[in-house]
């Protein structure tokens, strides 16, 4: 059982949800991340980002919340320790859970909900009637990318492999692409906004789909890649009217789960959950994530 410390709120934890990011802290990916994390094995053994739950107990210093506030948070940047009974948390990082939000569908949000957020909007808002790409849309990230641009006004486009393009239409893609099939760098299709989670496209490839002032953002997955948008979408965002690179992701911003929060209260979103598991399963959940199984959300339940 943790303590809180100062500052700090010790949270019961009703339900977490396995991410990509877990497997990436797990695994030591990108492998330059190891310098900080641990080099051959990680320093924090805590495992899971996103948690949802009620506060069991506060340390000094709190002030905004009391037992049996729910709340939920997306543990990436305060240490993890979502995939657990209890998680010792900085006050800061918790925000409460909308009114009448299950845990299981709340911890679904703070980390994907978020990055889909923040990617979309990071150039500018959406615009009703513009055109959005989502590539990689059918991952942990593109389900929420998706129903956030729907819910802008815009029209839509997922782009992933074969077996998930039902999943993407089901959450209200207005068109699909299957790039085992098809590249959408080559059909002649332009966008107002493309936001690639996929990361596996160079900024070049996605700058000829992009229509004129268009833009686009990258979820980078590697280190290389981070810096390769971020240096050649300056040069191209300089010498033209199309907006391109990388977003400084804010973790946990309270106006963006307030967002969040209203959107899933009005129906505009619904988390997409595939399976749950219990605690105990922990490790095929992970394994699940792992093999490319999911469609939607994986969730594990205390």
């Amino acid at each position: 059982m943790p303590a809180p410390g100062p500052g700090e709120v010790l949270v019961r934890v009703e339900a977490a949800s396995v991410n990509t990011a877990d497997l990436e802290h797990l695994r030591g990916e990108p492998r330059v991340t190891r310098v900080a994390t641990g080099w051959r094995r990680p320093r924090n053994k805590r495992v899971g980002f996103d948690v949802a739950g009620r506060v069991e107990s506060v340390g000094d210093d709190v002030r905004s919340l009391q037992p049996g506030d729910a709340v939920w948070a997306d543990l990436f940047d305060s240490g993890g320790g979502a995939f657990a009974e209890y998680v010792s948390v900085p006050q800061v990082k918790l925000a409460p859970i909308p009114r009448g939000l299950p845990s299981e569908v709340a911890a679904t949000v703070p980390h994907s909900g978020l990055l889909a957020l923040q990617g979309l909007t990071a150039r500018g808002p959406i615009e009703p009637g513009q055109t959005v790409l989502v590539i990689g849309a059918g991952g942990c990230v593109g389900p929420f990318a998706i129903q956030l641009a729907k819910a802008f006004g815009a029209e839509v486009t997922g782009v992933d492999h074969t077996g998930k393009l039902e999943l993407i239409r089901s959450v209200g893609a207005d068109h699909v692409i299957d790039y085992t099939r098809e590249d959408f760098a080559d059909n002649g299709l332009r966008y107002d906004m493309i936001l690639d989670i996929a990361a596996q496209r160079s900024v070049l490839d996605c700058r000829r789909s992009l229509a004129p002032r268009g833009r686009h953002v990258l979820i980078a997955r590697s280190l290389g890649g981070f810096f390769a948008a971020a240096v050649v979408g300056a040069g191209i965002s300089v010498a033209g009217s199309k907006r391109m690179g990388v977003f400084m992701w804010r973790p946990n911003n309270r106006e963006d789960l307030a967002e969040m929060g209203r959107l899933l209260a009005t129906g505009q979103i619904t988390p997409l959950i595939d399976r749950s598991y219990q605690l105990s399963e922990t490790r095929a959940a992970l394994q699940y994530v792992a093999e490319g199984r999911a469609r939607g959300k994986v969730i594990i339940t205390i």
